[in-house]
């Protein structure tokens, strides 16, 4: 946990001192756990056994990275709660309905434990420390150079040349990466025995939680609708360049819902696909298209679908309460079992 993390749960923990008069008590930091962790919290209510809680802490929140924090919550199945700058009330009332717990640093909270129940909004922003500039790996391009070595863990070990061409980046991009990642401990450099990467937990993590404010907004294409009942479910995916992602994809991996959103992948010269398929720009459409920012093929059988990492983001950036139960499934079944390997 760095400084700026450290004084976000501190301010947090007075605010929620002073709002509610209850004793807030910070245990431990970075507690080792089957998902990344900044702090295991107790709090005393008048009349009450101490409760403890598992720390999650965010410099900001915001609709498009609410539902990556209560997947993790879910996978967590222990009482976990936000710690963050600042929660505005429309933000809290939908924190509220996922049953998210948050305290932030102005003292706005939501707690439902019962008997401990707390809900104060409308707290107005402090001044506190802002978010830290995000590191370059972390930024539109980076994400794409982590996102292959993530999803092709063996390329780290590979030339610059190599992983500049699976991001689909310049070959000068890979080196500071590469660079940032060692200095925040991702890649550990072995001499003969090349790189390796390092805290995979915590880096997909980072990049999750990046790629919805950073990355997928500049991907955006747009939004189309057509007459055609089903037709994704009918194309021919090999042929077209492009890949199904967040719900249709989900659906082809889990039988677990019904797709209202389609979600797809594709090269920027889209016309030749929306012309095949009968899709005409709708902002009210059910069709959502992204350029597709990577230059491999990930080692799977579902060569129609965008890899599993892309999909489990794409569902957690909709912070609805059904996607974010199947990316639950989609990380227990693909994801946790690449951090356990690796």
């Amino acid at each position: 946990m760095d400084k700026r993390e450290r004084e976000i749960l501190n301010a947090a923990k007075l605010a929620f001192e002073e709002k509610t008069g209850f004793y807030f008590k910070i245990l431990k930091f970075e507690p080792a756990d089957k998902i990344r962790l900044d702090a295991v919290v107790q709090i005393h209510a008048p009349e009450d056994k101490p409760k403890k809680f598992y720390v999650q802490i965010k410099g900001d929140i915001t609709k498009d990275t609410i539902g990556h924090v209560a997947g993790q919550k879910q996978r967590l199945g222990k009482p976990g709660i936000l710690v963050t700058r600042h929660v505005t009330p429309p933000m809290a009332e939908r924190m509220k309905e996922l049953n998210l717990a948050f305290i932030d640093t102005a003292g706005n909270v939501y707690i439902n434990a019962p008997p401990l129940f707390v809900y104060i909004i409308g707290q107005k922003k402090q001044d506190i420390p802002q978010e830290s500039r995000t590191t370059r790996a972390f930024k539109p391009t980076g994400l794409k150079v982590v996102f292959a070595l993530i999803c092709l863990p063996e390329l780290v070990k590979a030339p610059y040349r190599d992983v500049a061409r699976a991001a689909d980046v310049a070959l000068g991009t890979v080196g500071w990466v590469m660079n940032d990642l060692k200095k925040m401990n991702y890649i550990k450099d072995r001499g003969k025995h090349g790189r390796k990467l390092l805290n995979v937990d915590k880096l997909i993590d980072t990049w999750i939680y990046a790629y919805a404010r950073e990355l997928r907004p500049k991907l955006y294409i747009g939004r189309y609708d057509t007459t055609k009942e089903d037709w994704w479910e009918r194309a021919d995916w090999r042929v077209t360049g492009t890949f199904l992602g967040g719900e249709p994809a989900a659906a082809r991996l889990t039988d677990f819902l019904k797709p209202e959103t389609i979600a797809i992948y594709g090269p920027e010269e889209i016309n030749n696909f929306l012309l095949k398929n009968h899709l005409l720009k709708d902002p009210q459409g059910k069709v959502e298209i992204f350029r597709a920012f990577w230059n491999f093929d990930y080692p799977w059988n579902h060569v129609e679908l965008a890899p599993p990492l892309l999909i489990y983001a794409d569902l957690t950036a909709t912070a609805d309460d059904r996607n974010i139960e199947t990316a639950r499934i989609i990380y227990d079944q693909y994801i946790d079992r690449f951090i356990k390997k690796h």
